[in-house]
């Protein structure tokens, strides 16, 4: 898709994620490029020096922020999907995230700092819930996009607790209690 320095899955100094899955959040795609300088500030300020943006089945790519980013020498890419995520993900100093369940959960058991933002479109699947609920136990900072920018500005991504591992023997536990297996 676009590109303006570097190739996928290298990463060289700090990272920042914008994913979107699988769906289409264009409303977080145009927000982020229409506030391309602020944005790109904020990311600044926290060391960053590359940003990856999963476009996911949107048509829509950000045309502010490659532009924006070549200017101060920041690596950006920008793609819809990739066999390479989990390499990606992983390589992430700070992750941007829909609130979709399967991303808010990989992203934290990579111990990835994240800001998810709820896609108000989807309002039917609890996505706001969700990040509430993960907010308010302190894994993770959440928003709807209009506020995007405000709290990248004031997230301390420090004060974020560890999210447990899975405990399988827990869940064997209640799968036997439920089956009458005890």
């Amino acid at each position: 898709l676009c590109r303006s320095d570097g190739q996928r899955g290298v990463v060289t100094g700090m990272t920042c994620l914008v994913t979107v899955g699988s769906t289409k959040f264009e409303a977080l795609t145009t927000h982020l490029d229409a506030k391309a300088e602020v944005f790109l500030k904020e990311l600044q300020k926290r060391g960053i020096n590359k940003l990856l943006f999963q476009i996911g089945k949107s048509e829509i790519q950000p045309k502010k922020l490659p532009k924006i980013c070549a200017e101060n020498k920041v690596q950006f890419e920008c793609f819809a999907f990739t066999k390479e995520f989990n390499k990606i993900l992983s390589s992430c100093s700070l992750v941007i995230s829909h609130a979709g369940a399967g991303s808010i959960s990989e992203t934290l058991s990579l111990k990835k700092p994240l800001l998810v933002v709820v896609n108000e479109t989807l309002m039917d699947n609890h996505q706001e819930e969700l990040a509430e609920a993960m907010a308010k136990e302190g894994y993770l900072y959440w928003c709807m996009v209009p506020k995007v920018l405000d709290v990248l500005h004031t997230a301390d991504f420090t004060r974020l607790k560890e999210y447990p591992k899975p405990d399988a023997k827990a869940f064997a536990d209640f799968l036997d209690e439920e089956l009458g297996f005890r």
